[in-house]
């Protein structure tokens, strides 16, 4: 029933470019294209795996998986365009419910590509992968993909991706099943329905998350509005617009850490703070409860502000000597609302 329907190369008029249809002073460009299609029932899943190209992803209304695979040389001889072109091969597998299309390359030339592409004086050599996949909308999907962009607009299903030395770049990720896995490049998302986000060594920009998951680390991240946040970030500036729900977010060396806005529908947030300041809108007109300790930092808040202390450093306690570790605890209003808990260490905290 489910039948691979054919995999089928296309000719590009010659299927390699002849060595006068150069495209500079010394640049040969060759090309070969690869289609496959597949039939598919929902219960199907797609693994693709690629390396040095990129990765487009679309949605249709067929029951069929169609991937165009565009092999691309670059050099300043045939004899190198062709030798490129011919130590890429396209691997495909299916067994059971999987279906895995993977690029491989010749042992004997990856040491001489290895990282897509290079120049030496005159020369101008690379080899670029690049997949465009057509799948239908109920299908789960994972992508690996290094030394390469990956771009999929908008996904319903389970998804999976793995970029490595690449951006990765999504419009409306709305399953409930998202793993997201960014090295080495930014990632910019538009919304997310839920899932994990780990972002290591790039930039996160994510417009909205109902319930997200998130590493951060040695970059920068922003986040419009989240619903449900569970949060470690290190070495990352980190700015959030509003936090609708709950938050739990573990900071460490990250300055200028922000939550703009925590409306009235807040449960509670709890951050724990080395190395980080922080940053906490204050509304007097939200009820919250708050539990504030610093240790070698401080606790600044506005001096105009209704806020009723339970318990605080006395100025008395201060005469004595500087404590390292001080303590608020107190509420705002009647207290009912929003609860708020944060201990930093070396960093200060602040209700603006």
């Amino acid at each position: 029933m489910k039948l691979l329907l054919y995999s089928l190369v296309l000719c590009l008029c010659p299927l390699l470019m002849k060595a006068e249809e150069q495209i500079g002073i010394g640049d040969i460009e060759k090309k070969k294209t690869i289609i496959k299609l597949f039939d598919v029932d929902p219960s199907d899943n797609l693994v693709v795996d690629n390396q040095f190209g990129q990765v487009s992803v679309g949605l249709w209304d067929k029951n069929e998986i169609r991937i165009q695979i565009t092999i691309v040389a670059n050099s300043d001889s045939e004899e190198k365009v062709q030798n490129f072109v011919d130590a890429v091969s396209i691997e495909e597998k299916r067994t059971g419910n999987q279906i895995t299309v993977r690029t491989n390359f010749s042992q004997s030339s990856i040491s001489n590509w290895s990282l897509g592409k290079w120049k030496n004086g005159s020369e101008r050599n690379f080899v670029k992968i690049n997949y465009e996949v057509m799948m239908p909308r109920q299908n789960a999907l994972t992508v690996r993909n290094k030394f390469g962009n990956t771009n999929i607009p908008a996904f319903q299903a389970p998804l999976t991706v793995y970029s490595r030395y690449g951006n990765f770049k999504a419009d409306e990720l709305s399953s409930r099943q998202n793993d997201i896995d960014v090295a080495y490049g930014k990632a910019d998302i538009g919304n997310l329905g839920q899932g994990k986000v780990d972002v290591k060594y790039g930039d996160l920009a994510l417009t909205k998350a109902n319930v997200l998951i998130l590493t951060n680390k040695f970059g920068k991240m922003t986040i419009g509005d989240v619903g449900k946040l569970d949060a470690d970030i290190n070495y990352s500036g980190a700015k959030i617009g509003t936090l609708r729900e709950s938050g739990k977010i573990k900071l460490e060396f990250s300055g200028g850490f922000r939550i703009e806005q925590l409306p009235k529908t807040v449960e509670n947030v709890n951050i724990q703070a080395a190395y980080s300041s922080v940053a906490l809108p204050f509304d007097a007109d939200n009820d919250c409860d708050f539990d504030v300790t610093v240790s070698y930092g401080n606790f600044n808040y506005p001096s105009s502000s209704p806020m009723h202390f339970r318990s605080q450093p006395g100025d008395g306690d201060n005469n004595r000597g500087v404590r390292l570790t001080k303590q608020y605890v107190g509420k705002v209003g009647t207290g009912s609302g929003t609860k708020v808990r944060v201990v930093s260490k070396f960093g200060n905290v602040n209700f603006r």
